[in-house]
């Protein structure tokens, strides 16, 4: 059995809260991104094997993790994949080094190089044509990451899940 797997940085309650507010305020048609679920990812592995997961988190256990700040102040809207994000400038030299070794844990386990460099954002809404023409004003999030999480996506009844399956404190 394989399970969906993908990496990233979890909010905590606050930041959640900070979102749901700005969430709240769109006026279009959207499918929102239940605020259980609001994370930073950094790569996608996709189906993987149990045998592949332990080997996947032997190598996230051997990577150089620091701890790195980031700070979402835009709200875009991303056509292709039709999302509302927000989205900030990757400066901290160890979100580029955890970006950039996550990237290439993913080309190793899926086989697939990602065709597009890392842009730091949190998904808040799909299915979106456009902006909201109405919105609320929002204040920057501010993320000081100190923990990454391997989650696994799951289909349940009510929708998808992310749920965290393992832990790494940041340096």
């Amino acid at each position: 059995m394989t399970k969906k797997l993908f990496l990233g940085i979890a909010l905590n309650k606050q930041q959640r809260r900070h979102l749901y507010k700005l969430q709240s305020s769109f006026t279009t048609n959207v499918r929102l991104v239940p605020t259980t679920n609001l994370h930073m990812t950094l790569a996608f592995f996709g189906p993987l094997y149990d045998t592949e997961q332990r080997l996947l988190e032997k190598q996230i256990t051997a990577m150089n993790r620091s701890r790195f700040t980031v700070t979402l102040d835009t709200l875009e809207h991303w056509r292709k994949p039709r999302i509302l994000c927000i989205t900030g400038a990757a400066d901290d030299p160890a979100l580029q080094q955890l970006a950039q070794q996550s990237s290439l844990l993913a080309e190793n386990f899926s086989g697939c190089r990602n065709e597009h460099l890392f842009r730091a954002h949190i998904t808040l809404a799909r299915k979106a044509a456009s902006l909201p023409g109405s919105r609320e004003a929002f204040t920057p999030l501010t993320i000081n990451a100190d923990t990454l999480h391997l989650f696994e996506s799951k289909s349940m009844d009510t929708g998808v899940e992310y749920q965290i399956i393992r832990s790494w404190p940041l340096h």
